[in-house]
């Protein structure tokens, strides 16, 4: 399947350094004054992957995220202990859902096709992967819009010290927020490159062709053959759609993003 655009965004709490985040201007005003700061991110670069493939409307939307809105599903519990028992307002539980991000750009982009939101940890973005290839393999002149995203809290930071930290993930390793759309599908526009083959499978299985890059993700064992992509993205459930995104800017010839999440398994495979 053809990749026709992406953009990404990764945000590195104290780090000091501002995420630089595509397609912020695109965002409908009037829509924008209500997001938090972590879905207007995720929201923009959707719109940006969008604009760069030339694409205003997609025939379908499949999103991935590991934890879903955690702000605002903080600050729903929040309002359900402050409120003791009484009648809450339905915005802040609706705001608190997984699948807000893609709802919000249906809603935007006025896009009527399918519309789905996969939870799986570190495979979120594979499930969406596939299921967005699935679409092309029916509808291959249509252009769909898939990625992920996921937030930070401060909590993080904590259950990251609880689980090993740095010892088990690599000392360049922190959790983080980040965000990634890719474009694909469409008989015309530009072409970054081809999802050659997305399924599941035991990762001892995997077999990298010569010249071919493999990114393993921070649940993969050490011993596994490839290149921990975390400290590039960061530690969070979306860093697949990151390092695939970061992957269509790096100079090799084909890129395999390797991820595990108990007895799951996700290997995309990403070729010029």
């Amino acid at each position: 399947m053809i990749v026709r655009a992406a953009a990404h965004c990764t945000l590195r709490p104290g780090s000091g350094q501002e995420a630089v985040v595509p397609g912020m201007d695109l965002l409908p005003k009037p829509m924008a004054r209500r997001m938090i700061a972590p879905v207007r991110r995720a929201m923009a670069c959707a719109l940006a992957a969008l604009a760069e493939a030339g694409v205003d409307r997609p025939d379908g939307i499949y999103y991935g995220t590991g934890l879903g809105c955690l702000a605002d599903t903080q600050e729903f519990l929040l309002e359900i202990e402050r409120n003791a028992g009484s009648l809450l307002a339905p915005t802040s539980f609706m705001r608190s859902t997984h699948n807000t991000v893609a709802g919000l750009l249906a809603l935007a982009l006025k896009a009527q096709g399918p519309n789905l939101t996969f939870s799986q940890g570190f495979v979120s973005f594979h499930a969406a992967l596939l299921a967005a290839v699935m679409h092309l393999e029916r509808r291959p002149d249509d252009r769909v819009l898939v990625g992920a995203s996921d937030e930070h809290l401060p909590l993080l930071d904590h259950l990251f010290a609880q689980l090993g930290g740095p010892a088990r993930f690599g000392p360049a390793v922190r959790p983080a927020e980040g965000a990634a759309f890719l474009v694909l599908g469409g008989a015309e526009g530009p072409v970054l490159g081809r999802v050659v083959d997305v399924r599941t499978g035991p990762a001892d299985r995997v077999v990298a062709d010569a010249g071919t890059a493999v990114w393993k993700g921070p649940l993969v064992e050490a011993a596994a053959q490839g290149t921990p992509y975390a400290d590039r993205t960061g530690l969070h459930h979306s860093a697949p759609a990151v390092a695939m995104a970061l992957a269509l800017a790096d100079a090799v010839p084909a890129v395999q993003v390797l991820d595990r999440e108990g007895d799951q398994h996700g290997l995309i495979h990403l070729a010029r």
